[in-house]
């Protein structure tokens, strides 16, 4: 795009915002200047120390997020990495990491945490990484093609407690009224900060987009309030800057639900950030809030607000209720479960406990509990296929570094574009972490649990799924 391309009331709206600030921030949409890459370390399987060791492309840490980074080359093919299919990492805009990463204070390990608005599901699984295994994710997305890509991107991560909803917010509001420590709406906007990304954002543009995305995002703010306990978080943020949908809408909100406060950032966000503007007849500071501006914060275009609930000391977080129980398995369920948790574990291991939903069999930790309708519970488990149970790709993905038996591979070697394009592939040895012998195990590249594998004497036989292999070898 070039800057002829922008909308000329937003440029005019923008000017007014911005002032001197103006011909800089006009610059940053020049069509040479290349749009800001990032990625983000997941620490469910991967450390940073780890990933800088065993990439060869430009890393800069971001001063926000610890396990950010910019990506310095225009073009680096990380998505074709190993290490990328492995979960090892998430390709995430740095601007979009700066919602969770501004709330960071308020979200501890062993949280319960929704996310309202989830796909493509950077926000969410990095609310993840806050909260540790001990935690519970509740990750919601209204359109099912996009809920779809959400559940990919949490199975790749290997995220073991989480649950994928596929709703809209006023029946999240009725399943999980007062369930969660932190609520994050990323609510669905005008996209003004991606149109350096995404043209089709500029041909959409319109005043009256912008009002209706205002009322849409206004409406699922008040629902998502509902889930916070008291003392909680909520995490609103939009990727435009229209202060209808931004500032505008706060002072809104604050307005119609006075036990909530705007919260001051920490010295590292507003170093990065421009603050936010202020909105009439407010009596709370809307300046708290943050925006990040491509000349600014090195990304696109966000909007960020951090707000605290009133606590009542007598509150609690309530319990999520199952509103229906598990399923029971049947005998030869239960023997099949068995006979390969002893293959895969060799004991029945308390990570996770095997439960039934919809017929599907997931790994359940135990704080995981489910309200509603889901996509996915946990983990899945694996297939019923006659008398014995074929595990899931998403199983090996989030416990294969837990597996008895493991094959590491550097992801140099050329096995593992043979097994990514899912090809048979010869095993040594050498090649082996943990106990010899037949039978299922997790393929490892760089110490990054990556996919199944079933050992059949020196070959593997690939489990990796068809839908993700790679074209080609």
């Amino acid at each position: 795009m070039t800057i002829q391309d922008l909308p000329q009331a937003f440029c005019v709206r923008m000017k007014h915002i911005l002032g001197e600030d103006y011909a800089a921030f006009l610059s940053s949409y020049d069509h040479d200047t290349a749009a800001q890459r990032g990625l983000r370390v997941n620490p469910f399987k991967y450390q940073r120390e780890a990933l800088l060791a065993n990439v060869d492309f430009p890393l800069r840490p971001t001063v926000f997020e610890e396990n950010g980074f910019y990506l310095d080359c225009k073009e680096t093919g990380c998505g074709n990495y190993p290490l990328h299919h492995a979960g090892a990492f998430y390709l995430q805009e740095p601007a979009a990491m700066l919602p969770v990463a501004a709330a960071e204070a308020y979200l501890h390990k062993g949280d319960f945490v929704l996310d309202v608005c989830a796909a493509p599901g950077g926000k969410s699984t990095q609310l993840a990484s806050k909260i540790g295994t001990e935690g519970l994710l509740v990750a919601n997305e209204f359109v099912p093609s996009r809920a779809k890509i959400l559940l990919s991107n949490i199975e790749r991560l290997g995220i073991p407690n989480a649950v994928v909803t596929n709703t809209d917010s006023a029946h999240l509001r009725n399943w999980y009224a007062g369930c969660f420590d932190a609520v994050l709406v990323d609510a669905p906007c005008s996209g003004e900060g991606m149109f350096r990304k995404n043209p089709q954002a500029i041909a959409e543009w319109s005043e009256e987009n912008i009002a209706m995305c205002a009322k849409r995002s206004f409406e699922i703010l008040c629902d998502a309030q509902e889930c916070l306990r008291p003392g909680g978080v909520l995490i609103y943020a939009t990727c435009t800057f229209a202060p209808e949908e931004n500032e505008e809408l706060i002072a809104r909100f604050v307005k119609a639900f006075p036990e909530y406060t705007i919260e001051a950032f920490p010295k590292s966000i507003q170093d990065i950030t421009a603050r936010g503007i202020a909105a009439a007849d407010c009596e709370q500071d809307t300046t708290r809030t943050a925006r990040c501006y491509p000349h600014v914060t090195g990304g696109e275009g966000q909007f960020v607000c951090i707000m605290t609930k009133q606590k009542d000391c007598a509150a609690a977080r309530k319990p999520i209720l199952m509103t229906r129980p598990w399923e029971t398995l049947t005998g030869d369920e239960n023997r099949a479960v068995q006979a390969l948790l002893d293959d895969l574990f060799g004991h029945s291991t308390a990570l996770f406990s095997v439960k039934k939903r919809g017929g599907q069999l997931y790994a359940v930790p135990p704080q995981l509990a489910v309200s509603g309708e889901c996509f996915c519970c946990g983990v899945k488990f694996g297939e019923c296929r006659g008398s014995r149970i074929v595990p899931h790709h998403q199983l090996f993905s989030a416990y294969g570094m837990y597996m008895r038996r493991k094959w590491n591979f550097s992801a140099e070697d050329p096995r593992m574009i043979h097994y990514l394009h899912g090809d048979v592939i010869s095993v040594a040895n050498s090649d082996g972490i943990g106990e010899p012998g037949d039978g299922f195990g997790c393929v490892m590249v760089d110490g990054c649990a990556l996919g199944g594998a079933k050992c059949v004497g020196t070959v593997l036989k690939n489990h990796y799924p068809k839908g993700l292999r790679v074209q080609g070898v």
